[in-house]
């Protein structure tokens, strides 16, 4: 599990389960993790005919604005790996302000990166 700090004790986290080739990922925090939406990618050849694009379906639940982080982390791992990665995401904190919005959106970005890090590595191995 790979985890961020955010304020007020909550952190993000993400779990990246390797399957085969393609990879799943769960991302969660706050005072309420919960499973709001669900983005599958997969990378194929660029319409531009040039490098590695991403196509994706997206299943959000009613009200959840989750689908953004998890489109945002399957296309990334989908297009760093040349798989296919699905990515269930569920983020929740009362009362959040504009602020801490955007305190969690950097803290995602920074959770992204460790993430797109550890895959590039082979992480995680499982033997």
């Amino acid at each position: 599990m790979i985890t961020e700090e955010l304020y007020g004790g909550y952190s993000i986290a993400c779990e990246v389960i390797p399957m085969g080739k393609d990879y799943t990922l769960a991302v969660y925090g706050g005072d309420t993790p919960h499973a709001g939406s669900v983005v599958m990618s997969t990378a194929r050849p660029s319409l531009t005919g040039e490098g590695i694009g991403v196509t994706s379906s997206v299943l959000t639940g009613l009200g959840h604005k989750d689908d953004v982080v998890a489109k945002l982390f399957a296309e990334a791992v989908a297009k760093k790996r040349n798989c296919t990665a699905v990515c269930a995401c569920g983020i929740h904190i009362d009362h959040m302000d504009s602020v801490q919005l955007e305190l969690v959106k950097q803290k995602c970005m920074c959770l992204l990166q460790k993430v797109l890090d550890e895959v590039e590595s082979g992480f995680p191995s499982h033997s």
